[in-house]
């Protein structure tokens, strides 16, 4: 049985808890009514509270600060990065959306939900909803690589800004439409805790043959399957990248630059899936194996393998944007000039607010010392300015009447710049 609190998650630690505990684990053994309720140990809930909050708030500012580096910066509005910012977007949702739940969770009893059932079936929906479209978006990033390196000719109408718009979200179409059993699967009912009452769960079941199928399908499909299908491209680019390196002499600097960018291609891919195997091999092993098996693990060694899968699974959302900045000078050069133009901004805009207390202050002292002399003067400066702007039309005038047509435009060209 596969059970959910916020993803796949293992119903058989009902049996542990029900099941003999040692007298010096973590969690209480088999408590009665009226006793307390087994709770986390403390160093797993403290480790991944501390975990989740640095997660969150280094994610969603590197996230949120990709896309707008990338819509600031007129060069960097190309195909690749409208990719890369579309998994800037995935890794916000998840961010936003499942990792707060794990703050939660570590803070109520053990296997039990206390979100409602509306999160219940959002949250892993929109945990594998996004897994499959950042899949589907990395896969067309390296499509988009090979085009652009091995193919440089079909690569002028195959790699569009449309086109890869349209990808996207046909991405996210195609993520939500497999996906979209989860919310089926997901169960939210109450049931009767280990101490006699009464609490809400949230289990994905994988008692039938469908809710296997379906994990071992998606996992095969959004993961197995495109990792393969990203080794074989790499190796066919990285083949490609040094046959050119040995072949031509001449502008180094462009291929220095599509290695940089293949390189940071890959080491988001490599972390990607890095970041995503210990919780799929970690649901595999729990659908496939006997449950005698998963009792045998211990409730406490169970937690500690679920919280690291899920941890890891969280820092994949907010890694991204730190290997682009590592990676990629274009990015960290967009990063620099946001930070710095926001800092200039400040600057400035306290200087004008001094400058503009200190001239009203002035002028008020002035116009009440003596108004008439003020008086008097603006109305001079008027009139002087009269005179002026009066003998400047003449001279104009006088000048137009010696000057050829197009003369004058032709003595002062700087004046259109």
């Amino acid at each position: 049985m596969i059970g959910t609190s916020g993803v796949e998650k293992n119903d058989t630690l009902g049996l542990l808890l029900n099941g003999s505990l040692s007298g010096d684990g973590n969690l209480s053994a088999l408590p009665g009514p009226g006793s307390d309720p087994p709770t986390l140990p403390p160093y797993i809930r403290t480790t991944s509270m501390l975990l989740c909050i640095i997660i969150l708030g280094i994610g969603v500012i590197g996230n949120v600060m990709v896309p707008l580096v990338i819509l600031k910066t007129k060069d960097m509005r190309n195909s690749t990065n409208i990719f890369l910012m579309n998994l800037s977007l995935a890794d916000l949702m998840v961010l936003l959306v499942c990792t707060p739940t794990v703050l939660v969770e570590v803070n109520s009893k053990p296997e039990t939900w206390v979100l409602g059932e509306h999160m219940c079936k959002a949250v892993p929906f929109v945990e594998l909803t996004v897994a499959h479209a950042s899949v589907l978006t990395i896969l067309a990033i390296s499509f988009e690589r090979y085009y652009a390196i091995c193919e440089p000719l079909r690569a002028g109408y195959v790699c569009t800004k449309t086109r890869a718009i349209l990808i996207c979200l046909l991405a996210w179409t195609f993520a939500a439409l497999f996906t979209s059993p989860i919310i089926s699967i997901t169960k939210y009912e109450m049931r009767e805790y280990i101490d006699g009452t009464l609490v809400p769960t949230c289990l994905t079941q994988a008692e039938s043959w469908f809710p296997a199928f379906f994990f071992i399908f998606i996992i095969s499909l959004f993961f197995i399957l495109p990792l393969f299908i990203l080794i074989f491209l790499y190796s066919v680019i990285a083949k490609h990248l040094m046959a050119d390196t040995a072949a031509s002499t001449t502008d180094g600097f462009n291929q220095r630059a599509r290695k940089q960018v293949v390189l940071m291609l890959v080491t988001v891919v490599v972390s990607f899936f890095a970041c995503l195997l210990p919780f799929r091999i970690f649901t595999l092993w729990i659908i496939l194996s006997d449950p005698h098996t998963v009792f045998n693990l211990g409730v406490v060694a169970y937690y500690n393998i679920l919280y690291f899968c899920r941890i890891m699974h969280y820092v994949n959302s907010a890694i991204n944007p730190i290997l682009y900045n590592l990676m990629s000078s274009k990015f960290r050069h967009g990063f620099s000039r946001m930070v710095l133009y926001r800092r200039k901004r400040n600057i400035l805009l306290l200087r004008n607010r001094a400058t503009f207390s200190s001239s009203f202050n002035h002028s008020s002292m002035r116009n009440r010392g003596s108004p008439d002399l003020s008086w008097r003067g603006a109305s001079m400066d008027s009139r002087r300015n009269g005179s002026i702007r009066r003998s400047v039309i003449l001279r104009s005038s006088l000048l137009g009447e010696r000057t050829k047509p197009g003369e004058l435009e032709l003595q002062h060209p700087e004046s259109y710049v």
